[in-house]
């Protein structure tokens, strides 16, 4: 399952004119557990820019952009370690009961869940290092 895929992804792919990109080749940046409302929210980031940038974006340097893919009504959270790690890759797959899969694997830790849905929030774009 690719971020298309997901019932909540018009906007990324309105900006990218089709197709986002794989979260395959974006770098996932941080990671939110929220115990109160049963989320999970992912953020990541791409030197992939959009096709379609937002008008507010015009004049500003930038050469990453980022998102966040949160995910509601997590069931069965597994953790195991919580350091980071660089090396990450982060899955997403149909679950039964329309529910949707996710799993984030490294080298030596994980998390994995099920979500009764995703999002998209919080795109942007910033300039990551030097031009």
């Amino acid at each position: 399952m690719n971020i298309s895929e997901l019932s909540d992804s018009s906007e990324l792919t309105e900006l990218y004119g089709g197709r986002p990109p794989e979260l395959g080749d974006c770098l996932l940046f941080s990671v939110h557990i929220d115990e109160r409302d049963a989320s999970v929210t992912l953020g990541f980031e791409t030197r992939e820019l959009p096709a379609r940038p937002k008008a507010e974006w015009a004049g500003t340097v930038y050469n990453t952009f980022f998102f966040s893919l949160v995910f509601p009504g997590v069931a069965g959270l597994r953790v195991r370690g919580v350091l980071a790690e660089e090396h990450r890759e982060v899955s997403l797959a149909a679950a039964p009961g329309g529910r949707i899969a996710v799993s984030v694997t490294g080298p030596h830790r994980s998390l994995a869940f099920t979500a009764g849905g995703c999002g998209v929030i919080g795109v942007g774009v910033r300039l990551q290092g030097g031009l």
